[in-house]
């Protein structure tokens, strides 16, 4: 066979090596270049900002709501906690809460017994004020209700409460006054339930660690970060044969 005709075969076998590996790591090539763009700008996107609210996609990751729930209907709003999360309404409450001991409305303010703080938060759900001991809240809170003037009153290890209009002072009752009522807590209804699961999942993945893992592969399991490693070795080889064919027909 005269070598110029080899040489033809031999060019024309690496042409279609070159082709159909660059079809192959298209795909992988435009995840790599696209999420490595986002992340190259993650400040300005705000992507460690921005939460994933796809269901599927919390799926995929395993993302799932906590199962326990208490909650407490008041006439402004009512006030859940799901797992360690408060709720005022659908708004979150920064912090992680243990046990949600009662809810009461007084004018236009909710308060809220959970573990040893009392917080009093506007309709909107909007943090007024986080009370402890160390702001004269009795220790060891049980119970939350009113009295028959609309004046809150809480149960405590060390007997009943009433805090003046500030809640700077609290009187000691004498015993619990038959006219008081605590508040209750209520079965949580399934579409509100399951709105605050939405809400919930909707606050756990940023995107920015979604991109993270589309870029490394590991998205898709461990099996992804050899794909991704693949697709490199792939840019590589695509690199030298486009070298060895633009060599070739130059000769």
């Amino acid at each position: 066979m005269p070598h110029r005709r080899k040489h033809r075969i031999k060019l024309k076998s690496l042409y279609v090596w070159h082709r159909y590996t660059g079809l192959l790591a298209a795909l992988l090539v435009v995840v790599l270049a696209l999420t490595g763009i986002a992340l190259n700008h993650t400040e300005e996107l705000q992507l460690d900002a921005r939460f994933v609210r796809s269901a599927w996609v919390l799926d995929w990751y395993g993302i799932r709501a906590p199962e326990t729930s208490t909650a407490y209907a008041t006439p402004l709003a009512p006030v859940t906690l799901l797992g360690r999360q408060l709720y005022i309404g659908d708004q979150p409450l920064a912090g992680e809460y243990h046990q949600l001991i009662g809810a009461e409305a007084i004018q236009d303010m909710l308060i809220t017994a959970v573990d040893d703080h009392l917080l009093l938060t506007g309709p909107e759900g909007e943090l007024l004020a986080d009370l402890t001991a160390l702001d004269g809240v009795p220790i060891g809170l049980r119970r939350l209700g009113r009295d028959q003037e609309g004046r809150p009153v809480v149960a405590a290890s060390a007997g009943y409460y009433r805090p003046d209009t500030d809640f700077i002072h609290w009187e000691r009752l004498p015993s619990a006054a038959h006219d008081i009522t605590w508040a209750q807590p209520q079965t949580l209804a399934p579409e509100r339930r399951q709105a605050l699961e939405h809400t919930f999942r909707g606050r756990v993945l940023p995107w920015e660690r979604v991109l993270l893992d589309l870029h490394s592969g590991r998205v898709f399991g461990p099996y992804g970060i050899w794909v991704m490693d693949a697709a490199v070795l792939l840019m590589l080889f695509l690199a030298a044969s486009g070298v060895l064919i633009w060599l070739k027909r130059k000769r």
